[in-house]
């Protein structure tokens, strides 16, 4: 269901009132600046309250005196970076702004090739509006009734002469759940002798689960995307990339009106800070498990149901609450979301900060 407007209401009075401010050093420097009212607590995005690093931070100020010149000398130094992490090669690579725009740009790619896609429901559906402006019809499979984790047989069988692109999410978005990692290599070799598999790995750092990207360097039907958005705290700064074969990059690359031309220096410049800062990235996980323990804990001592979850986000059952869950919540400016799903109220809670997600236990347990 749509966000409430409140949060897009202080984001135009604090754009107001910060524009006319200049960056001095002190923004840089002691505890993070936001353009937010302190008391918000927001967790509705799936935004990491931790992020950027400080030393992603100083990239990016660094970088801004960069500002007056194309990207064009950077972006190989980020794309070699990637590469090695991945263990790929720079060919293997194609950035853009945000995850979301290389799903769009796939979901584009394949529907040139025939007007049915495939999709697990539930799921992260931006590229949805995207297919669907193409022509493309979505095949929604619903996730399996007792663990919603993916129905891969369920998906496989849904393939046809017309089909042209299964998207799977792993962990998904917005349940949280995975499928093992033999299951679902082979759910997806299987689909590739068939049609353009995409597979979308936001979430994979917070549980250290494998990439597939090994598999997309043979194989020109496969699509691995990652982001920046999740566990780097780069949400804003826009940046996220594609793994795929060198011929697959070159077909996405075309789509664009040149390789790469949606990251910006300062925005390439903090993904090479981030990804380097392995200390800041151990401790989001950590903290981020422990605030889903938090709320695990309290969802059982109010006997709500939840689904166990690898990512940075929980969903529960807040049937028994009802809408009122997301205005009570908002009153105590703590930004939630409710959705119909499996013939029920359900709220994905994004994790904050641990001391965000003790405020927000103790009022869902005020509220239930």
């Amino acid at each position: 269901m749509p966000q409430p407007t409140s949060r897009r209401d202080w984001l135009k009075i604090t754009a107001a009132l910060t524009a006319g401010l200049s960056i001095s050093k002190n923004i840089y420097a002691g505890e993070q600046q936001k353009p937010f009212p302190a008391a918000m607590i927001l967790l509705n995005s799936n935004e990491n309250a931790y992020g950027p690093s400080a030393n992603t931070i100083k990239a990016m100020a660094d970088a801004a005196k960069l500002s007056n010149r194309y990207p064009d000398d950077i972006h190989p130094l980020l794309k070699q970076q990637l590469a090695t992490h991945w263990n790929v090669e720079p060919v293997n690579i194609l950035m853009g702004a945000g995850s979301s725009e290389l799903l769009g740009l796939t979901a584009i790619l394949a529907s040139m090739k025939s007007k049915t896609m495939i999709s697990p429901f539930p799921t992260f559906g931006s590229w949805y509006k995207v297919a669907e402006l193409m022509g493309a019809g979505i095949k929604k499979i619903p996730l399996a009734s007792g663990d919603k984790t993916m129905d891969l047989a369920a998906m496989l069988s849904a393939i046809d002469n017309e089909t042209s692109l299964v998207y799977v999410c792993n962990p998904n978005n917005p349940t949280g759940t995975v499928v093992k990692h033999h299951l679902l290599r082979n759910f997806v070799e299987e689909c590739s002798k068939k049609c353009w598999v995409l597979v979308d790995e936001a979430y994979t750092e917070f549980e250290n689960i494998p990439t597939l990207s090994d598999m997309a360097l043979k194989n020109q039907n496969i699509i691995v995307a990652k982001t920046f958005s999740k566990i780097y705290g780069l949400a804003g700064a826009r940046i996220g990339y594609a793994v795929a074969h060198a011929d697959t990059i070159k077909k996405l690359a075309a789509l664009q009106p040149w390789p790469d031309v949606s990251v910006s220096a300062v925005t390439a410049m903090a993904a090479m800070a981030a990804l380097k800062d392995e200390t800041f990235v151990a401790g989001c996980r950590k903290k981020n498990a422990e605030a889903r323990t938090m709320c695990y804990n309290t969802f059982e001592q109010l006997k709500l149901e939840y689904i166990a979850s690898a990512a940075s986000f929980v969903m529960v059952n807040i049937s028994s609450i009802g809408e009122r869950y997301t205005q009570q919540m908002q009153n105590k400016n703590i930004f939630v979301q409710y959705r119909d799903f499996w013939n029920g109220k359900w709220s994905r809670v994004s994790m904050g900060t641990l001391e965000e997600m003790k405020m927000y236990c103790d009022a869902l347990k005020e509220i239930a």
